[in-house]
């Protein structure tokens, strides 16, 4: 059904859902794995963009620890996962690499309404234009 599939990463709390459905999915189904963070420069306004591009064991530090969790995850169910990081738009950066899979899963806080429209929403954005179907993982803490 699904032989490769990605999953959304970003070292929050909240992802952890869709992290834990991406282990459980691919453990049932016999799928491969890939784990995509993507380092946004956007997101970090208190650096120059010049210093954190040019800073990348800064970027190295980042990345590694939005990946902690899946990694460890991974480990523990004993499912081989490839690790892959990018850098700039989060939605752009999924949404090409689900070129290459047949399942991307990714989570949401759910935000809705006036709050979901300026903060904008990079899962609302995969599912619009990924190549593969989207699993959205909504945190049910939220």
């Amino acid at each position: 059904m699904y032989s490769n599939i990605l999953v959304a990463v970003d070292g929050s709390k909240s992802n952890s859902h869709a992290v834990d459905k991406a282990i459980e999915l691919a453990k049932t189904l016999g799928s491969s794995l890939t784990a995509i963070t993507v380092f946004d420069v956007g997101n970090y306004k208190g650096e120059s963009a010049a210093s954190i591009a040019t800073d990348s064991e800064y970027m190295k530090s980042i990345t590694s620890s939005a990946l902690e969790y899946v990694v460890s995850r991974a480990k523990e169910a004993d499912i081989p996962l490839v690790t892959k990081v990018a850098y700039g738009s989060p939605a752009a950066s999924i949404v090409e690499e689900s070129k290459n899979h047949d399942l991307v899963i990714c989570g949401t806080l759910g935000r809705t309404g006036l709050k979901r429209m300026l903060i904008g929403s990079v899962a609302e954005m995969v599912v619009r234009l990924a190549y593969c179907p989207v699993l959205v993982i909504r945190n049910s803490e939220e």
